[in-house]
């Protein structure tokens, strides 16, 4: 299963190699087949190609089976017209993804809604 990594910008590429240091493991535990495509989006892509966002990544994220995306500095970014679009809105909108989901986890006793019992 071939997934795309984007290590993204700013903090992005420190927290992308920590969760591929996992799946890494995972992988080889667990013989789940992951294969890693990676490309350059962000900053580092804008330096390079003149967009944050280069045609070609969208294709490929089209073509995986999963992305994994990394944080962005989308502050940084110029205006749109200098090559400035924002990834995660881009993805959302050209791949019809209805929402940027993020892992939680709720601890009991932390006071959350779902640490509360219902009977």
């Amino acid at each position: 299963m071939k997934i795309l990594i984007l290590p993204g910008d700013g903090i992005g590429p420190e927290i992308t190699a920590a969760t591929l240091a996992v799946l890494d493991r995972a992988n080889a535990l667990f013989k789940l087949g992951l294969e890693w495509q990676r490309e350059e989006i962000g900053l580092p892509s804008l330096k390079k190609e003149g967009t944050t966002l280069p045609a070609r990544v969208l294709d490929a994220a089209r073509a995986a089976a999963g992305v994994i995306l990394g944080p962005l500095a989308t502050y940084d970014y110029p205006a749109r017209d200098q090559g400035g679009l924002n990834p995660s809105a881009e993805f959302r909108t050209k791949l019809d993804l209805y929402a940027n989901i993020r892992p939680a986890k709720s601890r009991l006793a932390s006071g959350s809604p779902a640490s509360r019992s219902t009977s």
